[in-house]
């Protein structure tokens, strides 16, 4: 932390290097992607912020009393791949609830556990999307992780900050600070820290999380040469309690029980520990001058080195005949595993004002997983402490962006090491600003998570070495905007779907398992998902009701993908200023629902989840009640989170053993700062 305000405050004093000169004009140097390749300064209709009337973005400049000059919140650029160009937003709306939370993010299709920082149940399949050669696994831990996918770049007419605060769950809180700055017109700076703390109501549940990020970018004055970079430095740490030992606890409203903290989990000292060092380095060269016909190269290369451990002291605190997670080698629980990649990425474009932008590419990827020890199975086979990959891949992409429309496609094949396919294909059209159309197809043949191939824990069950065919996933998406409803749909058909599950089948009590003895296992079969989403507000004066409805439906032989068929949110919420219009609020009422199905269950050990079908959970609404308010560029938020918790019966979970959370009063603050 000390490390952090040093270089915060070293920014802060150098706040005086201001651009005098305004540059209007995005940067129109093109930049690549091997697996999308767009124009820097095409922007996603889909994705592109509405305005609105709550800030001076059409404003030329604005002239304060004193005569100084203010450039408009508009010339504050946000630059990502993924989401295009956009700008700080200032903006109240009701959107901004959506994301007022740890991820920052809408979590429509996420059910969050009952603390804050820890992980989150995936109600839709598609939202959590790693998109790397091979994945390290540990998918539980990787929705606070920061991709590379994730960091923004930026240029500031005058140095940006801006500063998040929540509240927790607890003893605690949840800060997000970044401060941004261009030393000249071409080169900007950021630096930006993320850190949670959050104590939680049950036993041994702290979180403790942080994501560091530093980064610039830099172009010449002809704009032929750029460059982007970033370091990330990132830990996630959780306490781990293993979830409840006896469900009908929780169902209970009488003292103790009444006191989460009483109710009896499976660990009081398991904890586990997730960190992230990542080095990216994006430049680009045009060798000649031209403005209209530029040949292009591109060089992307990424270092990210990840390391896993679980620490427990005692594997049978309970002294149990048949421990929860069974037997192990030792008394304690140290498992660890290092995962270190090196990725070089090169494209060769061509690219023309008319017939647009083609490339061809190549990509190195180094890879290697290891653990400290050699492990011999039950039937005396060795399982290794190691696994690498070094894969070379070949392919290409084609890129057109007009006005009204822009189309894509790219494709990456391993012709050395293990064998995978990725091809992808985006369209979209805009008839005007409130009719568009996007649809894209993706074909993948995936390489098995490092997690599915090799693992190995103190825990005798928890051992593994396989060779599992990859992945394959056939995806169609569409979405559909017009004034009366934004439609979206995806269609996959997958088959080997990889998938960790329970082996024991003997059942407690209540109803949950007496031991979690998991493995991997692939799926033999197809399964067909099919998800509609539809979203319509409606307005009536000062009121407006915002919905956000989901269908899903799974047709498959066995309950290997299991999602509920229908999700809802509906708000209900009034808008207004006051005080000479110099504060704007938010007052509503938010409802989330979802029905009822085979929920998957969280496994610490693996930091995964595992597949279930003997509880079905779902079936219970949540109201959360909010009032916001905004002040300049200042935005309040009170929230009082699941408050008819105590009113609908304690049937509520994330999953078979772990209770959603109780009734939350919570308040946060997003302050932006222009100078």
């Amino acid at each position: 932390m000390r490390f952090l305000f040093s270089i915060v405050l070293l920014f802060s004093i150098s706040g005086f290097a201001q651009i005098k000169k305004i540059d209007r004009k995005l940067n129109t140097n093109t930049t690549i992607n091997s697996s999308k390749v767009q124009s820097s300064n095409s922007v996603d209709r889909f994705s592109a912020m509405n305005f609105g009337n709550q800030d001076s973005l059409k404003v030329k400049k604005i002239i304060t009393a004193a005569g100084d000059t203010v450039a408009p919140i508009s010339e504050y650029k946000i630059f990502n791949e993924q989401k295009a160009v956009s700008t700080f937003d200032t903006i109240l709306n009701i959107k901004k609830q959506y994301q007022q939370n740890y991820l920052r993010k809408d979590l429509f299709g996420l059910l969050g556990f009952s603390n804050d920082g820890q992980t989150y149940q995936s109600l839709d399949p598609n939202f959590l999307q790693i998109n790397n050669v091979i994945n390290v696994g540990f998918a539980a831990r990787r929705f606070s992780y920061l991709n590379k996918e994730d960091i923004n770049y930026y240029r500031v007419p005058t140095p940006a900050t801006e500063l998040f605060y929540r509240s927790v769950t607890g003893k605690g809180q949840n800060l997000d600070a970044l401060i941004t700055i261009n030393t000249s017109q071409q080169f900007n700076v950021f630096v930006g820290y993320r850190g949670m703390r959050s104590q939680g109501k049950y036993v041994n549940q702290l979180t403790s999380n942080g994501n560091f990020r530093i980064g610039s970018s830099y172009f010449t004055k002809n704009k032929r040469y750029q460059i982007k970079n970033h370091v990330t430095v990132q830990d996630i740490n959780n306490d781990e309690n293993g979830g409840l030992v006896d469900s009908r606890q929780f169902a209970s409203s009488q003292a103790p029980y009444n006191n989460r903290e009483q109710i009896r989990v499976q660990f009081d000292d398991s904890k586990t520990t997730f960190k992230g060092l990542r080095a990216y380095v994006d430049h680009s060269f045009q060798f000649n001058k031209s403005e209209t016909n530029k040949a292009l190269l591109r060089h992307q290369f990424t270092y990210e080195y990840f390391s896993n451990l679980f620490h427990q002291s005692n594997y049978n605190p309970f002294n149990l005949a048949k421990p929860y997670f069974g037997n192990a080698f030792s008394t304690g629980i140290n498992d660890k595993l290092k995962h270190s990649r090196f990725e070089n990425e090169f494209d060769l474009a061509f690219d023309s004002s008319k017939i647009g932008l083609f490339s061809v590419n190549a990509g190195m990827y180094n890879l290697k997983s290891e653990y400290q020890s050699i492990v011999f199975g039950t039937n005396n086979e060795m399982i290794p402490n190691q696994i690498k990959d070094d894969i070379l891949t070949l392919g290409g992409a084609y890129f057109l962006n007009k006005s009204n429309y822009n189309a894509d496609i790219a494709f990456k094949q391993s012709v050395v090491g293990r064998s995978l396919t990725d091809l992808k294909i985006n369209a979209a059209f805009n008839l005007n600003e409130n009719y568009g159309l996007e649809a894209s197809f993706r074909l993948e043949s995936k390489i098995p998570d490092y997690t599915y191939q090799l693992f190995q824990s103190d825990y005798t069950a928890y051992n593994w070495y396989n060779d599992f065919a990859n992945e394959k996933y056939n995806t169609l998406k569409a979405t559909l905007k017009t004034p009366w409803v934004q439609l979206s749909g995806t269609y996959q058909l997958i088959s080997d779907k990889l998938y960790f599950s329970n082996d024991v089948t003997e059942l407690k009590e209540d109803g949950r398992p007496a031991q979690l003895l998991v493995s991997p296992k692939q799926y033999g079969k197809v399964i067909n998902y099919l998800g509609i989403k539809a979203q319509k507000e409606f307005k009536y004066k000062k009121w407006a009701l915002d919905n956000t409805l989901m269908f899903q439906q799974v047709i498959q032989d066995d309950d290997i993908l299991n999602v509920p068929q229908f999700i809802t949110r509906n708000t209900l919420y009034y808008s207004d200023y006051i005080f000479n219009k110099a504060l704007y609020f938010q007052t509503g009422l938010v409802f989330n629902y979802f029905t009822k199905y085979y929920a998957n269950e969280y496994n610490p050990v693996l930091g995964d989840f595992l597949v279930q079908n003997q509880t079905k959970l779902g079936g219970f609404p949540m109201f959360d009640f909010f009032i916001n308010a905004k002040i300049k560029t200042a935005q309040i938020y009170i929230n009082v989170d699941h408050l008819n918790s105590k009113l609908t019966g304690y049937n509520y979970y994330n999953t078979p053993t772990y209770p959603y959370r109780d009734l939350t009063i919570r308040l946060g603050v997003k302050w932006n700062f222009f100078n």
